[in-house]
């Protein structure tokens, strides 16, 4: 019935037991302070740098203890020291003053009556140390809150684990099958005809790996066709120099075009490396330490010109952006089960051409990397773990099942990560990525404090940063991998405005030389390697 006239801008914390509302608290960061009209110069404030005003303090009466307001108070708390508030305003009841006294809070003024009560305005600075007693009960609830954390799944945000469908989850926990019976061999064939539908063209082999293992096979494969033949790597990220080292490792002799990170490849340099008619080029699609999604289209226009064959590091493309197949440009593709596709880890997925087939015949691998041999047996070349394959089944059935459900889902995968940037852009978060070459599923960016991974995460929200390649760079990443609704991120995006500081002081907490050195161009550089 009464709405309070800071509710727009008030922070809530509510206790709750066995499902009932027993207690809130709220507090508010102003600028305008109800305190204000009782303080007996307004001015005063002025000697408090950034205050929290902690108001509308009720609990029901059978529970008017100090757990259950030491609790609430605690909240408040930790809430104002982890967004670098410098002191809590409060106005007390007179006849509580000693209770508030105790908690470490000073009187700023004489009572003042407001109907049947008085409030006297008091503050406690948050760099002050707490009333010995209180500080005790307050670290209880910090023990307890943690506690309570470390039981809830936070949301991931990270490009591995993604959020799952409950129903993926359900056909992962299935009662496993033999990989060699007739019913897995007839849903494993079925996974491989609704893979198809992501890049047209090509044919799907499903083997047990990760993303790693899946580009390992394409650099064996790629040796096997071009033998020492030069090729051509493109990098522009973590994952582009990833793929150069396992180039490197089976025996391929190439050169190696190393872009700025966070930047497109330069076309003008790769038209003038097309002169010298490499005979194959490997890219990442998807450069997931970046948020980029590079232009793979016109590269293989241009090497098409020259009959240079293509492959493609798909692992976080597939299921979120447009693969061009229908080519023969396109020799190779790489993925995984446990990314866009919404399933789990532990499937990797390589897509072949028909000229890559051609290319393959009578060539000798070992059986994990013989993906012509994988295309050409029914049913898996080697153990597949039925759980694995039936939730990545479950996953395509649910969002890839039709080319409308395709372009539908390639759709929802692009507007979230325009929601996401915005909201990031808003809170005054630069995303690493223009929005010209951004990924419809990652944002990498700089992280606007030491706290703010520990905000998300208390929020809810788990957001990848424990990368080498992020926190040598001060990096956080924010995914919308698997099964996302723009309402899960609601209380996130409401949220970033506050984690991401309101004072100067806050934001230079992040080392400039850092942010200097990630962002600073770099001439590209080529290494060949022979």
């Amino acid at each position: 019935m009464l709405i309070d006239r800071f509710h727009v801008q008030n922070r809530y914390f509510v206790a709750v037991r066995d499902g009932v509302v027993i207690g809130m608290i709220s507090a508010h960061g102003g600028p305008e302070f109800s305190i204000t009209k009782r303080l007996p110069d307004p001015a005063e404030l002025l000697n408090f740098p950034l205050p929290l005003e902690v108001r509308l303090l009720a609990i029901e009466r059978q529970n008017r203890n100090r757990t259950v307001l030491a609790g609430l108070l605690w909240q408040v708390y930790s809430y104002a020291v982890s967004n670098q508030y410098s002191h809590l305003l409060i106005s007390g009841i007179s006849q509580r003053v000693p209770m508030y006294r105790k908690m470490g809070f000073s009187v700023l003024g004489p009572p003042v009556p407001e109907g049947k009560a008085s409030f006297i305005p008091m503050v406690m600075s948050i760099a002050g140390r707490l009333a010995e007693s209180n500080e005790r009960r307050f670290q209880l609830h910090q023990r307890h809150w943690r506690r309570l954390a470390e039981d809830r799944e936070p949301i991931s945000l990270m490009p591995g684990p993604v959020c799952i469908h409950p129903l993926v989850a359900r056909a992962w926990k299935s009662q496993p099958v033999s990989h060699r019976s007739t019913a897995f061999t007839e849903s494993y064939e079925q996974v491989r005809r609704s893979l198809g539908w992501l890049i047209e063209g090509m044919q799907p082999a499903i083997f047990p790996g990760a993303g790693t293992l899946a580009n390992d096979a394409v650099a064996a494969n790629l040796r096997a066709i071009f033998d020492d033949r030069e090729g051509l790597i493109l990098s522009n990220g973590e994952f582009g120099e990833r793929i150069a080292k396992q180039a490197a490792s089976a025996g391929l002799r190439f050169r190696h075009m190393s872009f700025p990170w966070g930047e497109p490849w330069s076309f003008d340099a790769i038209e003038k490396a097309l002169d010298r008619k490499p005979v194959w080029a490997w890219a990442v699609h998807l450069e997931t330490s970046t948020g980029v999604l590079n232009n793979v289209e016109r590269l293989m226009r241009l090497a098409g010109d020259i009959r240079c064959a293509v492959a493609l590091d798909c692992v976080s493309s597939l299921g979120a952006a447009a693969i061009p197949g229908q080519t023969e440009t396109l020799l190779m593709a790489s993925g995984v089960s446990g990314k866009s596709i919404g399933a789990y880890a532990g499937l990797g997925i390589a897509y072949l051409s028909g000229r890559c087939r051609r290319l393959l015949a009578g060539k000798i691998l070992p059986s994990s990397f013989d993906l012509l041999r994988m295309c050409e047996t029914r049913g898996p070349l080697t153990t597949v773990p039925s759980p694995l394959l039936l939730a990545l089944g479950q996953a395509l059935e649910i969002n890839y099942a039709t080319p409308e459900a395709i372009a539908r889902r390639l759709r929802q995968y692009r507007d979230l990560g325009q929601q996401v940037r915005g909201a990031l852009q808003a809170a005054g978060i630069g995303p690493l990525a223009h929005d010209s070459i951004a990924a419809p599923n990652i944002t990498t960016f700089a992280l606007p404090g030491h706290e703010f991974v520990e905000q998300c995460l208390n929020a809810g929200y788990q957001i990848a940063h424990e990368s080498s390649y992020l926190q040598n760079r001060g990096w956080g990443q924010i995914a919308t991998m698997g099964d996302f609704t723009p309402d899960v991120l609601t209380p996130l995006f409401e949220s970033l405005p506050t984690f991401a500081g309101r004072n100067a002081a806050f934001h230079e907490e992040i080392n400039p030389a850092m942010l200097t050195l990630s962002r600073r161009p770099h001439p590209i550089s080529f290494i060949a390697n022979s």
